[in-house]
Parts: C-alpha cells; structure tokens; sequence
C-alpha cells in the first residue's frame, strides 16, 4: 500500500492563477488524448472494405486498444502516484502520437492492431492520471461536483469529436486513412506543450515500483465505488457498442455508406452526453444516476425498434436519447467516484474506475461482432439491447436499496 505522506498534494506551493490554468490543461489533454484513440473509429469499415476483414475482426480492431488501457491502468496509471502526475501525462502524448503515426502508415491489419495497443497504453494512462490532476488542481478540493463534470464532459467531447472529425474529413477530404491521423495529431500538441507550464501536485516524489502501484479499493468505499463501476459500464456498454458498431449499423441495417453520417451517429450520442451533463451538473449524483439508467433503457427500446424497421430518423434519435442517458449516468458515477476516492489514492481509484469504463466500452461490443458473424447483425443487435436493458433495471434496484452515505449524500 503507498504511504499517504509521500504523495501528499501540494497546494500550498502553487498560486491561484497557475493551478486555473493547470486544471483546464489537464481538461483538455483529457479530450485530446480520447479524440486520439476515437479517430480511427468512423474509418474502420474503410479498412474492412480495402482489406476484407469480418466484421468480428473489425470489432477486434475497435476492441484491441483495451489491452494496452489495461496495461497502462494497472501500472503506469497509479504510478503518477509516485513519480508526479507530469512524469506520466507527458510521456502519455508521446505514445499516443506513436499510436496515430502507426495508423496512419499501416499497410495491414496486424499494423492498424498494434496502432490501437499503442493508443489504449496511451489513453490508460493520460486520461487516468488527468482526472486525477483535475481534483488536485480544482481551487475547491472539495468541490466534486465540478470536477466530475469537466472530468465527464471532457471525455465525451473526444469521444464525439474524434468519430465526426474522422467521419466528416474521410467524406469530404482527400486521403480518408490519413488526413484525419493529421488533423489529431494536430490538437494533441496544444495541450502536450501546455503542460510544459502545469504546475506539478504531488510533493515528495519517490522512484517507480510496480509493488507500489497495486490498485486498491479502500474497504469503506467498496460497496458505493462497485455501484460507481457498475453504472458507467453498463453506460459505456451502450456508448462503447455505437463508437465500435456504429458505422456498420449505418451500413448494414440502413444500407448507408456515407462515412459522415457514421461518424454523425457517434458524435450526437456523445454531444447529447455531454449536453446532458452540462444541463444537470446540479443535480445530485443519486438522480442523475436514477434518470440515467432510465432514459438508457428508453433508448434501447428505440433502438431496438429501429433495427426491425430500418429508419435513418430512428436511429439518430435513439443515439440521442442514449446519449443523454449516457451522460447522466456516467456523470453520477464519476461524481461518486470521485467522493470516494481518499487523496492518497486518487490515481488508484480512477485506474480501477477506468478499468470498469473500457470493459463495458469493449466488451459488448465484441461480443456483438461475433455474433452477427454466426446469426446476423439483427440478432446481435436485439439480443444487445434485450440484455442492456435487464443491465439499466439491476442498476436501478441497486441504486434505490443503496445505504451509502456517499450515495445518498
């Protein structure tokens, strides 16, 4: 277990007006380093289509990236712990540029696979170690509520704004397997060169030790943080399926083929998400969570009705509506995870959170691939749907039989 003293923050040495600028740093290397790995999500059925992948293989491609979140979570996560939240964000924006060049260049699958590796080690431990910073360099520590909201907000805008970027330049510009590589690389260097300026918030650093980064839960904060976990994946099975499987929806059930309105689809869920948020940042963390997990089974029901009849005006709207079903609960649970998160152990907390975030992201969606492979892209989908739904309704059980003092609170 790491020693609280040794990566106690450092308020006292950072003035006002460096730690403002060093919150909204860390914000946006947030969004940048998500709009990084969602880049290549619009396009991935133009790779299918020059190289004849399945789509099980394609879900594959979207998926494998949380092998390299899972590395990074476990270990170079909790480590800013340590070493300073700095010595492991900036070496973040070095692998996910390694990750996108890799992309960019990639002759075949294998390559574009161990792109999305180098992007997920990136996104395991920038946006960990990120979201971490943001509640020690938010003037009022004790205001979570802010910090989950820009934490949230900041991630869903890269993970809209990464597929309609893609979605739109693979349409409309030259090049769709490498200008959108350009263009991210591009926004990432705005962020990697502020924090150059970013005042460091752990005080007495120590060397790195993989026996000093085991992530841990604190036995107080068990049952309220696996509520936390359990309410942002199944969010994220939602949004992670529509990010992976999105496109092929558009393609395969409509029969539309245009890259921006792939790209589209992806982007209103995560807009509504974030609008959502925006618009109940005042709402506490049990009622967001609550409406949350209802207005994601709305959607499902949709979507679902969608996918029988086929209707491009259906679709948008039960990508909105998961949306903002998506953002509500998301922003509860980050709200609860953060509020119970000791300091610490911030970056261990959010490591285990994220751990929970990329598996419901992934996991549903590759099951989804392969088994449209055996029965079907129909029958995947309703199955999905049917399941996610009894998911929202355990949830809200949990929810409302919940004694957590930080739940209730």
């Amino acid at each position: 277990m790491t020693d609280p003293v040794a990566i106690a923050v450092d308020r006292d040495g950072i003035d006002s007006r460096r730690s403002q600028f060093g919150y909204w740093i860390a914000a946006v290397s947030i969004t940048a380093i998500v709009l990084g790995a969602n880049t290549p999500l619009p396009i991935l059925t133009v790779y299918q289509s020059l190289w004849g992948f399945s789509t099980g293989v394609l879900s594959v491609v979207y998926g494998l990236y949380t092998a390299g979140v899972l590395a990074a979570v476990f270990v170079l996560g909790p480590a800013s712990d340590l070493v300073g939240r700095k010595r492991v964000l900036l070496p973040a924006f070095g692998i996910m540029a390694a990750g996108l060049v890799l992309g960019l260049l990639a002759p075949n699958v294998w390559i574009l696979m161990a792109s999305r590796v180098l992007q997920g080690l990136a996104v395991g431990a920038g946006v960990t170690t990120a979201a971490a910073a943001l509640g020690e360099l938010n003037p009022d520590p004790n205001d979570h509520a802010r910090t989950a909201l820009t934490a949230t907000v900041a991630t869903v805008v890269g993970l809209a704004g990464g597929p309609l970027l893609a979605g739109s330049i693979a349409q409309f510009a030259p090049w769709p397997t490498v200008t959108p590589y350009l263009v991210a690389l591009a926004l990432m260097a705005i962020p990697a060169l502020g924090m150059f300026a970013v005042p460091e918030t752990v005080s007495n650093l120590r060397p790195f030790g993989l026996q000093s980064v085991v992530v841990s839960i604190p036995s107080g904060a068990a049952n309220a943080f696996a509520l936390a976990v359990y309410v942002e994946m199944t969010a994220y099975a939602v949004a992670g399926t529509f990010a992976g499987l999105g496109p092929s929806f558009a393609r395969d059930l409509l029969g539309i083929e245009d890259h921006f309105f792939g790209g589209l689809v992806v982007a209103l869920l995560f807009f509504c998400s974030a609008a959502s948020q925006l618009a109940c940042r005042h709402w506490p963390l049990r009622k967001c969570m609550l409406v949350g997990l209802v207005v994601l089974a709305v959607g499902l029901v949709i979507f679902a009705g969608d996918v029988v009849v086929g209707r491009a005006d259906l679709f948008l709207l039960s990508a909105a509506v998961l949306g903002l079903g998506h953002g509500l609960a998301y922003l509860g649970s980050q709200e609860l995870t953060d509020r119970v998160a000791p300091p610490d152990r911030r970056a261990q907390i959010f490591s285990a959170f994220q751990i929970g975030l990329y598996f419901g992201a992934t996991v549903p969606a590759l099951i989804v691939g392969f088994v449209a492979g055996r029965s079907g892209l129909t029958a995947a989908t309703l199955g999905f749907a049917a399941v996610v739904a009894l998911l929202t309704i355990a949830g809200l059980a949990w929810i409302v039989n919940s004694r957590s003092a930080a739940v209730q609170g």
